[in-house]
């Protein structure tokens, strides 16, 4: 008997390790965005303070944007081990899930060369939701008629991961108008993120308890 191409199934554990793979690559670029100044040795006490101050914004878009990957990471890690097994429209999605984020590091380095431009935050912004929407797309397709997930498989913790990608994606998409208001508040703002995740996760937990 023959075998079709798309009977050739790619496990789990193959999924994560690529996935990881591409990951970690991501990370380590975005600290490639962090250039050493370029300036006279002779000059360096003179020069080094205002240079090293004036790349605050780059620390703090390093700082943001590695933090953000890693709760995708850490989102995304937890659905590949909720699902049983996987089909080929869920391995697509996987692939458009990581594309969005092998490309994360073009858009932190554009929002840290011009942090006071709009148009590079409201481009920052929706690489994230780029991300955020893929996520939701996921985890909603392998619930759905419990499609890759097991039967024993408790729904509110797939609830959990929905609304806990909708926080981000909610903070993303408001962070926009804010933007034209205040550019300064609104890239702070998306640090609200993971404070909302906190509140997320304890009142899931919260629940989990009270229906117990």
């Amino acid at each position: 008997m023959s075998t079709r191409l798309t009977d050739v199934t790619i496990t789990t554990a193959r999924l994560i390790s690529f996935s990881d793979g591409v990951f970690a690559i991501a990370v380590t670029l975005l600290v490639f965005n962090l250039k050493v100044p370029a300036i006279p040795v002779a000059d360096a006490h003179r020069l080094l303070p205002g240079l090293i101050s004036a790349m605050i914004p780059h620390f703090v878009t390093y700082i943001l944007t590695f933090l953000l990957v890693a709760v995708y990471w850490v989102f995304h890690h937890r659905v590949l081990n909720m699902v049983t097994h996987i089909d080929s429209p869920f391995i697509w999605m996987n692939i458009w899930y990581l594309l969005s984020i092998s490309f994360i590091p073009f858009p932190s380095a554009l929002i840290a060369a011009y942090p006071r431009e709009i148009s590079s935050f409201i481009f920052y912004v929706s690489s994230m939701i780029s991300v955020g929407i893929i996520s939701m797309i996921m985890v909603g397709y392998a619930a759905y008629n419990r499609r890759l997930i097991g039967k024993d498989m408790p729904l509110a913790i797939v609830k959990y991961y929905f609304f806990r990608q909708s926080t981000s994606f909610f903070v993303f998409l408001t962070a926009i108008p804010l933007a034209f208001y205040e550019l300064r508040w609104a890239q702070y703002y998306l640090f609200v993120t993971f404070p909302l995740h906190w509140i997320t996760r304890k009142y899931f937990r919260k629940q989990a308890k009270a229906g117990d």
